[in-house]
């Protein structure tokens, strides 16, 4: 397991408890492109939710058995696309992605939040969160790095960009949050300074950031202000009956 996913300086701990307001517990849940795993067994653990994951990669697959045996977690895994998910019309009481639908096109990308929309059922919740257009440092990095991102390719979205994709979806936005406003330095330190700054001042960033991390900056108690400058910026979805 690589050690930047293990380590709680990333974004997952802060993704998870903002995820975790909108789903209830003991729900039937899907998340698509679960990726590690991490969120998703957590919340099998946690709120005792009946946990369903999709994904494409091999490695996904390793990861989410990784930390379900960490959590103690039992999840189904299902390979197979976000664009043309397994599994009936209005099968799930909540769908969700994070940090999925933003490598693909934006055409493509609205056509996978329909697809989240359509095995949701009528009534149920749909959760999207996407790489935030303003957390101005992650935006950097990418610029910085071009094609030599990890993550590439990846377009970010502002909370109302968000918004207005999962309206046309035939959603009607509830709720707004996002998260870990600091992660955005946290990626910027790990793919670009530690490649170009000397040891000793990299070290002196790796403080600096363990510093920043205790703070309420790293990530804010307030759903708007995460909304609108966190790292990643999420949006619920009510789908209508």
């Amino acid at each position: 397991m690589p050690e930047w996913l293990q380590d709680e300086a990333w974004h997952f701990p802060y993704a998870y408890e903002t995820f975790k307001k909108y789903i209830p517990p003991q729900a039937l849940i899907l998340e698509v492109g679960f990726g590690s795993g991490r969120i998703l067994s957590r919340l099998a653990k946690e709120l005792d939710c009946r946990c369903v994951g999709v994904d494409l990669e091999e490695a996904a697959f390793d990861s989410l058995f990784f930390f379900c045996e960490r959590q103690g977690a039992e999840v189904e895994a299902i390979k197979g696309s976000g664009f043309s998910l397994p599994f009936k019309d209005n099968s799930f009481d909540v769908v969700y992605s994070e940090g999925v639908i933003e490598h693909f096109p934006p055409h493509q990308s609205e056509e996978m939040v329909r697809e989240h929309v359509r095995v949701c059922k009528e009534g149920g919740l749909v959760i999207v969160s996407v790489p935030n257009k303003f957390a101005v440092i992650h935006s950097l990095t990418k610029l910085l790095l071009g094609k030599r991102f990890l993550f590439y390719p990846e377009h970010s979205l502002s909370s109302f960009e968000l918004g207005h994709w999962m309206t046309s979806a035939g959603l009607t936005p509830v709720a707004w949050d996002g998260f870990a406003f600091g992660c955005q330095f946290y990626m910027f330190k790990a793919f670009f300074l530690e490649q170009k700054l000397p040891m000793w001042l990299e070290a002196l960033a790796s403080k600096a950031l363990t510093f920043f991390q205790g703070t309420h900056i790293y990530h804010f108690h307030n759903s708007r202000l995460n909304s609108l400058i966190g790292f990643q910026t999420l949006v619920v979805g009510n789908k209508k009956r």
